[in-house]
């Protein structure tokens, strides 16, 4: 994944309340590990439970996110093609300027004069 973050809710407050310490360590680790690499770790069955509830909220929250991701990048590239003035018919992203950098622009206008 590319989310470098994650809500906790203070809802969950009642499944953890629910364990012993050990097993909300073991909650918590099993949680960031679902975030991290989609893997469910085992866990026993009280423990087990509690991450069924909050995997839940987590699979809406990612879901929400890769929607809001995708919006942001269609929104960036509607932006690029009306600063460059394109068409719906061209690429915004090119060879040119994929790499785009300050270095990248003043080199380019340089070359231009």
């Amino acid at each position: 994944m590319d989310k470098n973050s994650f809500l906790i809710y203070l809802d969950y407050q009642e499944q953890f309340e629910l364990l012993t310490d050990e097993q909300a360590g073991q909650l918590i680790k099993a949680i960031i590990k679902y975030e991290k690499t989609g893997e469910i770790a085992k866990l026993d069955g009280m423990t087990k439970m509690a991450f069924s509830f909050i995997k839940q909220q987590l699979d809406r929250d990612n879901e929400k996110w890769k929607e809001e991701k995708q919006k942001r990048s269609e929104a960036g590239k509607k932006g690029m093609a009306n600063r460059w003035k394109t068409n719906n018919n061209n690429n915004v992203i090119t060879n040119d300027n994929k790499d785009n950098s300050v270095k990248n622009d003043i080199t380019r206008n340089n070359k231009n004069n």
